[in-house]
């Protein structure tokens, strides 16, 4: 695929937080893309973040842990480093391979993870694995979908959630889409969740630039990231049907412009 650069001469708009998008970048850099990172999302401790501190002292009455995300994990473990207290850790379930790497840089491996990298399939497959009595601690970020803490409830009701980061929109960022979207200079623009969907169409609707967002071809990580751009109005061209991560996600927007450009061919 990386041979004959079939992202040359694209620019494409790469809207991931700022720590969590490097893959992303050299990934459309080695197919010829020009990446623009223009991070949406940041990343924060929560606002009652002494209330967590106290949550991990008491984390041996977990029997498991539950990480949605990659970010989950590493402020989990920034946070644990501030507790003097020696632990035993829960077993450890996550929902995909980038959750799961974050777990084995510090130091820990995955007891559980779904075939399919959404929400619904953790959920559906996870309770098979605790008995009734398991104590379940879900550690997310405020804007996580409650999926897998409702299902747990109809099994047990021994399940909490701990908000161990907050999503924030960067306002430094705004400046950079405003010129990029103002010069028509993006062809593609790639959404990796819901909030990088939430934070540029807040960001378009404060600089009304509706029409210019509405022209670059539209990809999405996941079924989640495109119902959430389809929300508002967005066409989503592009989207994997099985593996949602990045990788799959660029080899999916290659085929949709190998398609494309064959029917210009043809025409």
């Amino acid at each position: 695929m990386n041979a004959i650069k079939p992202l040359k001469g694209y620019n494409v708009l790469v809207t991931r937080g700022k720590e969590q998008a490097a893959d992303l970048i050299q990934t459309i850099a080695a197919n010829g893309g020009i990446p623009h990172a223009v991070p949406l999302i940041d990343f924060v401790l929560p606002k009652d973040a002494d209330r967590v501190k106290q949550q991990l002292t008491r984390l041996e009455e977990y029997d498991w842990l539950v990480f949605t995300s990659q970010n989950g994990v590493d402020f989990f473990f920034k946070q644990l480093q501030q507790v003097k207290t020696p632990l035993n850790m829960p077993k450890i379930g996550v929902i995909g391979n980038k959750t799961k790497k974050a777990l084995a840089r510090n130091g820990h491996d995955a007891d559980f993870m779904p075939d399919q990298f959404i929400a619904e399939v953790f959920a559906a497959q996870f309770p098979a694995h605790l008995t009734q009595n398991d104590k379940v601690l879900i550690v997310k970020g405020n804007l996580a979908r409650s999926t897998i803490y409702d299902e747990i409830k109809k099994f047990s009701q021994n399940c909490e959630e701990m908000i161990i980061y907050e999503t924030i929109f960067p306002e430094t960022s705004l400046k950079q889409l405003t010129e990029l979207l103002q010069t028509a200079k993006i062809n593609i623009v790639t959404f990796t969740s819901s909030s990088t969907v939430d934070h540029f169409m807040g960001a378009v609707n404060r600089i009304a630039m509706q029409k210019e967002a509405s022209k670059p071809i539209i990809v999405c990580i996941g079924p989640i990231t495109r119902k959430t751009a389809e929300s508002y109005g967005l066409n989503v061209d592009v989207c994997p049907d099985h593996e949602y991560t990045t990788h799959a996600m660029i080899e999916c927007l290659v085929r949709y412009l190998q398609d494309h450009n064959q029917k210009e061919e043809l025409s």
